[in-house]
């Protein structure tokens, strides 16, 4: 029986093809001990405003080596431009109110709370993976095989879960994997391959992988539970 097991890191209401991966995954592993990465966005996120694509960027407190589980958030510096910056954005799409309680109240709750960044992203994450009706297993990284490196600890990992698959996007297959730490382990490699359907957005012309804010603004989460699970795995790339 195949169990799949997918690893990633922590985003700030991540973009569409993250939750794609892990709806399409019995565990999500959350490797929150590492350092942050700017560079492949863990702080940032895409939204569409006046028709054009829109980055923010959530701004953390720590050096450049400062881990996930270490980092930060300075509030008072974001979330009241964020707010004005999602009600230009999504005042007039037709799920504004879903909008509203699940990442706005989310914001100014976390807000109060003075959520560390980890917490932050991670219970967002899978928050919003149980309205979507996923239900699989969530595990955070601390602990397991940190004795190990990139492509080895992928692997690692996912033999202590009992995988049988690893599920893993084409930028990270291309940059880091090892397919012999997967066979040395009897474990297959599954490589996404998706692209979310088009919905309806607002003005100017259709644009991919936007934040999961973007797509539940235009078609809320019934529509978006339809969209994320689009055709499955099906012309995923497999290696075993």
């Amino acid at each position: 029986m195949r169990r799949k097991i997918c690893i990633y890191q922590p985003n700030v209401f991540p973009p569409l093809h993250y939750f794609n991966r892990i709806m399409n995954s019995d565990a999500w592993v959350m490797l929150d001990d590492v350092q942050i990465n700017k560079k492949v966005g863990q702080t940032r996120l895409l939204l569409k405003v006046n028709g054009l694509e829109h980055t923010v960027t959530i701004p953390v407190l720590g050096g450049n080596r400062m881990k996930i589980n270490e980092a930060a958030i300075p509030y008072s510096q974001w979330v009241a431009k964020f707010n004005k910056t999602l009600d230009i954005a999504y005042g007039k799409s037709p799920f504004y109110d879903t909008l509203q309680s699940v990442i706005i109240e989310y914001t100014e709750l976390h807000q109060r709370l003075n959520t560390d960044f980890r917490r932050f992203c991670e219970q967002f994450t899978l928050s919003m993976l149980r309205r979507l009706g996923w239900q699989g297993e969530v595990v955070s990284s601390e602990g397991l095989a940190e004795d190990k490196k990139a492509s080895e600890r992928m692997a690692e990992i996912s033999f202590r879960l009992n995988g049988t698959h690893y599920v893993c996007g084409n930028e990270g297959f291309r940059q880091y994997l090892n397919l012999d730490h997967f066979r040395n382990r009897n474990l297959a490699v599954m490589v996404q391959q998706w692209s979310c359907p088009e919905y309806p957005q607002s003005g100017g012309s259709f644009l991919q992988n936007l934040s999961i804010i973007d797509l539940v603004a235009n078609v809320g989460i019934e529509g978006a539970r339809e969209r994320l699970v689009s055709r499955g795995t099906d012309g995923w790339d497999m290696y075993e």
